[in-house]
C-alpha cells in the first residue's frame, strides 16, 4: 500500500529538528500578510482578467517604466488594498509590517515583469496574448510523485502545492519558486524547495541534475539558485527524513527483551485506526460524497484525525452536510468535525476512549524565560500530534483573548492552565496579574500570590473596589506606561525595557465569568465596557493584557468593541451553530467534546486543540504564594 505523505508535513518536521518557534506563536500580522502576499501573486498571475497582472504587462501601454507603474497601480488598487482594509482590525498595529508587505509587492511586481519580459522574449506566439502566458506562469500549483527506495517496506507519494513552477530559459531548467515575504528560515525554506525538486524530478519534467531557485522578498527580491550538483546531498537526506515520517523504513535492529507485547498492540491500535478510515471512507461514499485518504490517521487526546482529499466533482460542503448521517453509521458519541488547517481537508471523528493531557507534561514545552522581560506566551492546547501551541500576547493579534464555553465544557480550567503556563516562565519582576473571580470558585489559589499585581488585584465579589474601578485603574497604568515608553523612545514595552535595562512587568487581567460583570446597573456596565474598549485597542504596546472568558458569547455580550479588539479566540464546546459562529465566525465549536476540547483562532481557520488540564493536587505548586 502507498503512503501519502504532505510536503506540510515534512517542513514542520524540518522546522522541529531546527530548534524554530513552534505554529501558533509566530506574528499573526506578519503571517497574514504573508497570505495576503501569496493570494496578490497568485490574482496577478491568475485567469481573471480584471485581476491578472499578465494581462496589464501584456496590454501595457509606453515605454518599460509606464507598464511597470501600470502593473505597481494595479495591483495596489486591485489586489491589495481591498484585502488590507478587510483585516484592518488585525493590522491596525502592524504598519512596519505593512509597508513591507507593500514594498514586497512592488518588488514582486518588477520580478514579474522582468520573467515575463523574458518569457515573451522566447516565446513569440504569446506576443498580444497574455492567456499564453498562463501555460508557463502559473501559480498554487499542485505537485506530486511516487518514490520507492532501498530498503523501504511501501512506496511514498509526496504530494505540495508550490507557489509558483516555470521554465526560464536562461536557465535551461525548470524551477520550484517559493514566494517567501519578509524573515524566513533559510534551511527550511530550501528544504521545502528541494522537496519540490525531488517532486518535479521524479514526476519527469525536470533533469536530474537541474537547477532549483529560491526567491525572498524582504521587502527587495532575493533570487538564490542552487545548482543541480549541489542538490544531491539535500536530496539524500530528505529522502531519509521522509521515509522515517512516513513510517516504511524497515527497523532491522534486534527488538528489546519485553518490547513484543507493545509492538503488538501498537500494530493492533493502527489496524483499528486503518479500519476505521476505511470505514469512514465507505459511510461518505453510501452518501454520495467521494473522499480518499491521505496520510496515517493522527490519534489525539479526543479525536482521531483523518486527512481526506475530495474526488473530483465533490465540494467541501457535501462533506459536512453528511457528518450526521455518518456519526449514526459509524455509532459515534458526536459528529464528525470538518477541520482545514494549512491548507489541508481533516475529519475529526471523536475517540471513545479521550485521554487527558496534563499541564506537567507540556510544561517543557513553554518558550523559555527571557530575564529581563520574561515571556508572554499563553499556552493554548496542543494538537493532535502532541505538539504545543502558543498565543504571544506580546504580538499583534493576539494580544487580547476571548474564551468562550459552555458550562462544564473547561473554561476555568483553561484559564489555571494559562496562568500557571505564565507563572512557570515568569517572575514577579516580569509578570504582574489581576483575576476577576465572579463565580469565587477559579482562582482561589492566588489569593495571596507575589504576581498579583497589587492587593485588590484579586476580586471577588464582596470587595470593597468595584470591577469598573479596577479596570479604571489598569487604564491608568496604560496611560501611565505610555509616557514611560515615549521618554525612552521606544515602540512598545519590551523595546522599553531593553532600552532602559529596568524591569516593567506585564500584566495580564484574567476574567471567568464576563457576562456576570457587565450583568450589573446600567453605569458600571457602562463603565467596565468603556475601560475594555480602551484596553483593547491600546493595552498591546503597554504591556496590559485582557484575557476574558464567559459561557454567552452573545452580541450583548460580545459587543462591537471586543469584536474588533479581542481577535484572538478560544471557543471550547458551545451549545449551538449560533454561539459558535459568534466566537469563531463560524460553525464547529458545537461539536466539540468538551474537558478541554477547543478551537483556536487568531487568523484564518480555527484550529482544533486540546487544553492541558492542572490537576487540583499540582495548583498550589503551579499558582500557589
Amino acid at each position: 500500500m502507498t503512503v501519502e505523505l504532505s510536503v506540510h508535513a515534512v517542513r514542520e518536521e524540518l522546522q522541529r529538528a531546527r530548534g524554530s518557534r513552534a505554529a501558533g506563536i509566530g506574528e499573526p500580522a506578519t503571517l497574514l500578510l504573508g497570505t495576503i502576499f501569496h493570494h496578490t501573486f497568485a490574482d496577478l498571475v491568475g485567469a481573471d482578467p480584471e485581476r491578472s497582472g499578465l494581462s496589464v504587462i501584456a496590454d501595457g501601454q509606453g515605454d518599460d517604466v509606464r507598464r511597470l507603474e501600470q502593473l505597481e497601480s494595479h495591483a495596489w488598487t486591485r489586489l491589495l488594498a481591498p484585502r488590507l482594509l478587510r483585516h484592518s482590525a488585525v493590522l491596525q498595529d502592524a504598519s512596519r509590517q505593512v509597508c513591507t508587505c507593500w514594498h514586497a509587492t512592488r518588488a514582486l511586481c518588477r520580478w514579474l515583469d522582468s520573467v515575463v519580459s523574458e518569457l515573451l522574449a522566447h516565446h513569440p506566439e504569446a506576443q498580444g496574448s497574455w492567456e499564453h502566458l498562463r501555460d508557463v506562469l502559473r501559480a498554487e500549483v499542485p505537485l506530486e510523485c511516487e518514490i520507492v527506495q532501498p530498503g523501504w517496506l511501501e512506496p511514498v507519494r509526496l504530494v505540495g502545492i508550490a507557489d509558483s513552477v516555470l521554465h526560464l530559459p536562461r536557465r535551461a531548467s525548470y524551477c520550484a519558486i517559493e514566494l517567501k515575504l519578509g524573515r524566513a528560515e533559510p534551511v527550511v525554506d530550501l528544504g521545502q524547495a528541494v522537496l519540490y525538486h525531488i517532486i518535479l524530478r521524479r514526476s519527469g519534467p525536470v533533469a536530474a541534475r537541474s537547477a532549483l531557485s529560491l526567491v525572498r522578498f524582504s521587502p527587495e527580491v532575493e533570487d538564490h539558485v542552487v545548482k543541480g550538483d549541489a542538490l544531491v546531498e539535500a536530496e539524500a537526506r530528505l529522502l531519509e527524513l521522509i521515509g522515517r515520517l512516513a513510517g516504511v523504513v524497515a527497523d532491522l535492529a534486534p527488538a528489546p527483551t519485553g518490547s513484543g507485547s507493545r509492538t503488538g498492540e501498537a500494530q493492533a491500535a493502527e489496524a483499528s485506526l486503518l479500519d476505521l478510515g476505511k470505514r469512514l471512507k465507505r459511510a461518505y461514499r453510501e452518501q454520495g460524497v467521494g473522499i480518499e485518504l491521505r496520510g496515517k490517521p493522527l490519534a489525539g487526546p479526543r479525536f482521531v484525525r483523518f486527512e481526506v482529499h475530495l474526488t473530483p466533482g465533490m465540494r467541501i460542503d457535501g462533506l459536512r452536510k453528511r457528518t450526521r448521517e455518518v456519526q449514526l453509521r459509524l455509532e459515534l458519541c458526536r459528529e464528525p468535525l470538518v477541520v482545514e488547517d494549512a491548507g489541508r481537508l481533516y475529519v475529526d471523528l471523536a475517540r471513545s476512549d479521550p485521554q487527558t493531557v496534563l499541564f506537567s507534561t507540556i510544561e517543557p514545552q513553554l518558550p523559555e524565560l527571557d530575564a529581563l522581560c520574561g515571556s508572554a506566551s499563553v499556552p493554548i492546547g496542543v494538537d493532535a500530534a502532541g505538539h504545543l501551541h502558543c498565543a504571544d500576547l506580546g504580538s499583534s493579534g493576539r494580544s487580547h483573548v476571548l474564551l468562550a464555553g459552555t458550562t462544564g465544557s473547561g473554561k476555568s480550567e483553561w484559564l489555571r492552565t494559562a496562568l500557571a503556563g505564565l507563572m512557570a516562565r515568569n517572575t514577579p519582576d516580569t509578570l504582574r496579574i489581576v483575576t476577576l473571580d465572579p463565580k469565587l470558585a477559579a482562582f482561589s489559589d492566588l489569593e495571596r500570590s507575589k504576581f498579583l499585581w497589587k492587593p485588590e488585584a484579586w476580586w471577588i465579589p464582596g470587595n470593597e473596589l468595584a470591577p469598573s474601578e479596577l479596570f479604571h485603574d489598569l487604564v491608568e497604568e496604560m496611560d501611565r506606561r505610555y509616557l514611560l515608553i515615549r521618554e525612552s523612545g521606544s515602540d512598545h514595552l519590551s523595546e522599553h525595557v531593553r532600552k532602559t535595562g529596568r524591569p516593567l512587568a506585564r500584566i495580564v487581567c484574567i476574567c471567568d465569568e464576563y457576562f456576570a460583570l457587565v450583568a450589573q446597573q446600567k453605569a458600571e456596565q457602562t463603565a467596565i465596557e468603556l475601560a475594555v474598549g480602551l484596553l483593547g485597542a491600546k493595552g498591546r504596546a503597554a504591556g496590559v493584557h485582557l484575557v476574558l472568558a464567559t459561557q454567552q458569547p452573545s452580541r450583548k455580550i460580545i459587543t462591537g468593541a471586543i469584536q474588533a479588539n479581542l481577535p484572538c479566540r478560544v471557543a471550547l464546546y458551545l451549545q449551538s451553530q449560533i454561539e459558535s459562529t459568534m466566537i469563531l465566525g463560524q460553525g464547529g465549536a458545537e461539536r466539540l467534546t468538551g474537558s478541554g476540547d477547543l478551537l483556536y483562532k487568531d487568523f484564518g481557520s480555527p484550529m482544533r486543540l486540546q487544553a492541558p488540564y492542572l490537576p487540583p493536587e499540582q495548583r498550589s505548586r503551579w499558582l500557589g504564594a
